[in-house]
């Protein structure tokens, strides 16, 4: 933050600092998800299941099927992570951005022409593609910055989604617990000699639930790491996005004002300190 507030004193222009929320700066990953036997349930709530959704079973045992199902198709809905493609469209513009960069020379180089090279207009040739390197090479830029902001949203998006598949996953585990007791508690008090195999079906439909919640755990677990990928991408960019870049901007500024060997030199210096930083970015 100092060193932008240094380039903009210097050059009476403002310079764009990309900030990242609280909970993106400090993101690990997260440990493993507490097995649902393990997980405490309001007693009130396991009896409101019970009274509400297993009881009526009784008299209507075709809808045991449908027993927590509301459960799973809300968490299907919700178990998507950050989008691998935004991860790729990143690297590989960070990567042409480091190759426009390492061709910079060519284009920026404090050439002389004499009087026969400028008879013939190459200087203005010359200038013609050095103007035309500079805007590809800001347009890469910009299309980094762009992809960056798109992937903290994602990264954004797919905390919400996961935190409320993890409240769905608690609802589960009350679910099941309550068909838990519920089996146990159901010979106490049925009078039927013949249980139309309510106990089997219902021991099986927890068994299935069970099931899917441990497909449903593997997902929120690609979801947490594909959401590290992804931040850990974003925190590796952050430094050339915020200071490396701008400064090269600054002396690329100053060395076409100014076409003295120190200059020069400052240009060179931040173009290979960007370089370097933006190779290592792409170092997972």
């Amino acid at each position: 933050m100092l060193y932008a507030k240094m380039l903009e004193h210097a050059t009476n222009k403002p310079v764009q600092i990309y900030l990242y929320p609280r909970f993106l700066t400090y993101m690990t990953i997260p440990p493993d998800l507490i097995p649902l036997s393990q997980i405490e349930s309001n007693q009130e709530h396991i009896l409101a299941i019970k009274r509400n959704d297993l009881v009526p079973l009784l008299n209507d045992p075709h809808r045991l099927n449908h027993y927590a199902d509301h459960l799973v198709q809300a968490q299907s809905v919700l178990l998507n992570g950050v989008d691998p493609k935004l991860n790729q469209q990143l690297s590989e513009v960070i990567s042409q951005i480091i190759q426009q960069l390492s061709v910079s020379k060519k284009y920026l180089g404090g050439r002389r022409f004499n009087a026969l090279q400028k008879w013939l207009g190459i200087d203005v040739e010359y200038d013609a593609g050095q103007v035309k390197y500079v805007k590809d090479l800001d347009r890469l830029i910009n299309e980094a910055n762009h992809l960056s902001q798109r992937l903290q949203i994602e990264i954004q998006k797919s905390q919400s989604r996961l935190q409320q598949a993890l409240g769905l996953r608690e609802q589960m585990a009350a679910y099941i617990q309550a068909a838990d007791e519920f089996l146990k508690e159901y010979p106490q008090f049925s009078k039927q000699q013949v249980l139309d195999h309510f106990v089997e079906r219902l021991s099986k439909k927890v068994n299935t639930l069970q099931t899917l919640q441990s497909s449903n755990d593997i997902a929120m677990k690609q979801m947490q790491l594909s959401q590290h990928l992804s931040f850990s991408l974003l925190d590796r960019f952050k430094e050339a996005q915020q200071v490396l870049i701008p400064a090269w901007q600054y002396h690329l500024k100053q060395s076409r004002e100014s076409s003295s060997s120190a200059t020069i030199e400052q240009l060179d210096k931040s173009r290979e300190n960007l370089i370097q930083n933006l190779k290592k970015s792409l170092q997972k």
